[in-house]
C-alpha cells in the first residue's frame, strides 16, 4: 500500500496534502498517547491524594498560619501539576492554518513538560541552550509544537537507550530564528540524508515508522515559510536545523 501511495501522490498535490497531514497526525497522535498514558498513570494517583489530604487539612480550623500557607502552596502545586497532565490534549489541537506569532522557547518549553518523561525513561540527557532574546516567529504555535515533537522523538529513536539531547535557539538575523536539535544517535548516512524527507522512506526497522515524519515536517516547514535542513556524521550524532521567519 505504502508504495501504491507514494506513486500516487506526486501527481495529485491536492490529496497528497490531506493525506499526509492525516496519517503523520495520527502516527504523532498515536505515539504521544502512549507517552501520556504513562504520565498520567505515573502522576494521576498521587496527585489525587496529595489534593484530598491538603483539602481535607485546610478544613481544620486551628492550624498554625505558616502550616496553612505550607499546606495551600502543596494544595496549588499539585492543582497545577494536575492541569499539565491535560495539557496534552493540546497537541491534539489543529490549528486554523492561518499564520500567528509563537515564542519558540516558550513552544519547547511546553514539549518538553511532556517529553521529558520520555527521556528519563530512556536514560536521555537533555541539553538546553535557548536565547531568551528571542523575537517571536511567524509560525501558529501548533504546527511548530508537531515540527519539534516529531524531531525530538526521531533523536529519541535514533538513540536508543542513553544519548543526549540538545536544543539550542538562536537569532540568527534580524529576520530569521533557528531552532536547533540535535543526538548523540548512530547518525544517519550520506545516501541516506538525500532521501529521508521524501514520503514513506525510513531508516528504522520494520512496523515503528510510516517514513512520513520528515517529509510531514519539510512541508510543515515549507508552509511555515521557514525551512529545515540536516548535518549528520554517522558514529556522532544528527543536528536539524529549523529557520523560522521573525513575526512583523
Amino acid at each position: 500500500m505504502a508504495d501504491a501511495l507514494a506513486k500516487y501522490l506526486p501527481d495529485n498535490g491536492n490529496v497528497e496534502g490531506e493525506l499526509l497531514e492525516l496519517l503523520a497526525f495520527n502516527e504523532k497522535m498515536a505515539e504521544l498517547g502512549r507517552m501520556a498514558a504513562g504520565v498520567v498513570h505515573e502522576l494521576n494517583t498521587p496527585l489525587s491524594v496529595i489534593v484530598s489530604a491538603t483539602q481535607m487539612i485546610l478544613r481544620e480550623e486551628e492550624l498554625p498560619e505558616f502550616v496553612r500557607e505550607m499546606v495551600e502552596r502543596v494544595n496549588e502545586e499539585a492543582h497545577r501539576l494536575a492541569e499539565l497532565t491535560k495539557g496534552v490534549l493540546s497537541f491534539a489541537r489543529r490549528d486554523s492554518g492561518g499564520r500567528a506569532e509563537a515564542d519558540a522557547n516558550q513552544v519547547i518549553g511546553e514539549v518538553m513538560t511532556f517529553l521529558r518523561f520520555e527521556a528519563g525513561k530512556r536514560s536521555i540527557g537533555v541539553i538546553e541552550d535557548l536565547d531568551h532574546r528571542l523575537p517571536f516567529i511567524a509560525a501558529d504555535a501548533n504546527r511548530v509544537k508537531q515540527v519539534i515533537i516529531n524531531l525530538v522523538m526521531n533523536a529519541f529513536q535514533a538513540m536508543g537507550e542513553g544519548g543526549t539531547l540538545f536544543l539550542r535557539t538562536v537569532q540568527e538575523s534580524e529576520t530569521a530564528v533557528t531552532v536547533q536539535v540535535a543526538d548523540t544517535g548512530p547518525g544517519i548516512p550520506p545516501d541516506a540524508q538525500e532521501r529521508i524527507f521524501t514520503p514513506f522512506f525510513t531508516t528504522k526497522e520494520p512496523g515503528e515508522g510510516t517514513g512520513l515524519g520528515l517529509f510531514i515536517t519539510r512541508k510543515l516547514m515549507e508552509g511555515i515559510g521557514g525551512a529545515i535542513a540536516v548535518k549528520s556524521v554517522v558514529g556522532e550524532g544528527t543536528t536539524f536545523t529549523l529557520t523560522f521567519p521573525v513575526a512583523e
